[in-house]
């Protein structure tokens, strides 16, 4: 039987994956907003990461969908 860590890893720990990647860019919008880039940095980042987040969850659910479909169990 063929083994797929990365769908396993996905399956197991998506929604925090999802989490940590839409995270990334807010926290680095805010630093960088705070070290003097001005205010539309940090909206940009919280922008940009609640689009990686949409991104990121809709990929793990279609892993998921998948997995269910296709993987024996």
């Amino acid at each position: 039987m063929p083994n797929y860590p990365v769908v396993n890893f996905l399956l197991r720990h998506g929604h925090r994956f999802a989490v940590a990647v839409a995270l990334l860019p807010g926290i680095a919008g805010v630093y960088l907003g705070f070290s003097g880039w001005g205010w539309p940095v940090a909206v940009g980042g919280g922008v940009a990461g609640a689009i990686l987040y949409v991104l990121a969850k809709s990929y793990v659910e279609l892993v998921a969908i998948i997995a269910d479909m296709l993987l024996p169990k």
